[in-house]
């Protein structure tokens, strides 16, 4: 376990990466913190604005003193916005990239009262498609993440017992995962979207259905966490539904597995094993040149020939709408593996989710992160794909 700085070269080779996709805009100003990390090398309170051409510039206010620690590029304080046009050398009727997908209004209105006359224009999706492909130094990461995952997963039938609550077992896994060198929380780029850093589930409580973009819901814990591990109680012969991420200095590892206390009925067993038919089926045509709408087209035929079709992704009326996703610094990353027509390169990292959910029974189904290159896809996270029966 150690805290890991981004290497100087790694935050080179992503700013130009994204300086060669600019185009017309002059540059483009960054307050997402993620993004303000992947570009910078700190997340700490201020912006990054990124150039067309020359050396971006990291404005801080709160803490510039971390800031200077941890990035490698000019770090300067950030005393108010209305001096960025000032302060960043921006030209008058500049056009300026901003991340539209998740910069709240306020922001917008200070900028544009800041940067009079600028034109802005959404830098959000070229940022998305940049991240989605890893470099060696993320992998490493990632890698360690899957390693810290599988290390959880392993310690499911130490802890798992009849009649203790959704909320105790996922707590238990999350000790384990923490002692390891997890980070405890979990980034989710969507709007009004705080995920925790799994969905533990029992039974039909798996199946109950939430507002998350995910197959699975869950009832939570309150009205305002209603979704993930809740208060019922894991009963024998019925589906332990475990979907849990390992992260590693902000990378993150996917997957799910099934556990139960004795056996559960043959239907979902049978149902368990139609879906990890799908992950292999999908893993072995992942490569490079495919597009997330083939792959996605590809589940939905396999889950009709296999009998699922129905259930496959969520319930009649409740469908997720995809079955896979990008990781990285983000759960919700490029590319979807959906409807959405992204095109698959190498080095992308994915989690594929097959799962089936029957509302009066429960959640089957599984999932692993992958790795793509020319040829089939590589799993990152290694872990026994039978039922973990305790």
């Amino acid at each position: 376990m150690e805290y890991v700085l981004f290497p100087r070269s790694e935050i080179h080779r992503r700013i130009e990466a994204l300086q060669s996709q600019m185009g017309n805009m002059d540059g483009a100003l960054l307050f997402h913190a993620v993004d303000m990390c992947y570009f910078s090398g700190t997340a700490q309170d201020g912006l990054v604005y990124v150039p067309r051409d020359g050396e971006p510039v990291v404005m801080i206010k709160r803490s510039r003193e971390r800031a200077a620690e941890e990035s490698p590029l000019e770090v300067r304080p950030l005393r108010n916005m209305r001096n960025l046009k000032s302060d960043l050398g921006i030209p008058k009727g500049a056009v300026v990239g901003l991340e539209m997908d998740v910069l709240p209004c306020s922001f917008y209105f200070k900028i544009d009262r800041a940067l009079e006359n600028a034109r802005f224009v959404d830098v959000a999706e070229r940022i998305k498609h940049i991240r989605s492909v890893k470099s060696d130094f993320e992998l490493g990461l990632m890698k360690e993440s899957a390693r810290i995952l599988e290390a959880g997963f392993s310690s499911v039938p130490d802890f798992l017992k009849e009649g203790m609550r959704e909320v105790d077992l996922i707590c238990r896994l999350e000790m384990v995962m923490r002692s390891l060198g997890h980070q405890g929380s979990l980034r989710f780029r969507r709007f009004n979207s705080i995920v925790p850093l799994g969905h533990v589930m029992s039974g039909p409580a798996a199946a109950c259905p939430s507002f998350l973009a995910s197959p699975t819901g869950g009832k939570g814990t309150s009205l305002i966490f209603p979704q993930g591990a809740g208060f019922s109680r894991i009963k024998r012969n019925e589906p332990v539904f475990v979907d849990m991420v390992g992260i590693y200095n902000g990378y993150i590892a996917d997957a799910t597995r099934i556990f139960s206390l004795g056996r559960i009925e043959p239907e979902l067993e049978e149902a368990y094993q139609a879906a990890c038919r799908i992950e292999e089926d999908l893993a072995r045509q992942m490569s490079a040149g495919k597009t997330g709408r083939d792959l996605y087209q590809l589940s939905e035929a396999a889950g009709a020939d296999l009998g699922y079709q129905d259930y496959l992704g969520g319930p009649p009326g409740g469908k997720c709408g995809f079955v896979g996703h990008g990781v990285g610094l983000e759960l919700d990353e490029y590319p979807v593996i959906g409807p959405p027509d992204h095109e698959l390169q190498s080095n992308m990292t994915i989690a594929i989710e097959p799962k089936i959910i029957y509302p009066d029974k429960g959640v089957l189904g599984i999932e692993d992160t992958f790795l793509t290159s020319s040829g089939a896809a590589e799993s990152l996270t290694h872990m026994p794909r039978e039922i973990w029966q305790v």
